[in-house]
């Protein structure tokens, strides 16, 4: 885990009078604002297993941080359908009412192992972020806790866009398909 003042080295330059502890907020801020739009820190968490006589069970993230979606869902390594809205879905799947519980629609059978793979963001009680999260995104979190600090709505701009181009970049990445291609003609 990366701690907040690690950012410091690329945010100070552009706030060089602003006290340390108001340069980590407006860096967690950022780093917050990064994760839920780009949904860059996935996580999978330990299999649970399940019980018979239950439906709901704890969501157990890492500290610190906060659900931002179930990205899939396994029962068995099987996949496992997720539902993201109201939860009045028909058929078997699975959802948070609250983004710390887990249900299933119905009830599955003794001793079936659950594996979820979710993106989080840093909690308000963060110290820090995802090594692996801050070694590939940096620059754009500094430049969104820039952008805050000074008000500036150019480098906001500048910001939300790299972040809409991460998400292109994970999605193309992660696509089960290739993307299709535009056809040429001569």
């Amino acid at each position: 885990m990366k701690l907040w003042n690690a950012f410091l080295r690329d945010v100070r330059p552009s706030a060089p009078t602003t006290p340390e502890p108001v340069l980590e907020h407006a860096i967690l801020r950022a780093a917050q604002e990064f994760c839920q739009r780009t949904r860059a820190w996935v996580v999978e968490f330990d299999p649970t297993i399940t019980s018979a006589d239950a439906t709901e069970y704890d969501m157990e993230l890492p500290a610190g941080t906060e659900l931002v979606r179930i990205e899939s869902a396994s029962l068995d390594g099987h996949p496992f359908a997720v539902w993201r809205r109201d939860a009045k879905a028909s058929g078997r799947y699975v959802f948070t009412p609250d983004g710390r519980t887990l249900r299933f629609s119905q009830r599955s059978t003794d001793g079936q192992s659950l594996v979820l793979t979710c993106s989080v963001k840093p909690g308000e009680g963060a110290k820090g972020i995802d090594d692996v999260v801050f070694a590939r995104y940096v620059t754009v979190i500094a430049l969104g806790a820039v952008a805050g600090i000074t008000g500036d709505a150019a480098k906001q701009g500048r910001f939300e866009a790299k972040c809409d181009d991460i998400v292109f970049q994970l999605w193309k990445g992660n696509a089960a398909t290739r993307q299709r291609t535009e056809p040429s003609f001569f």
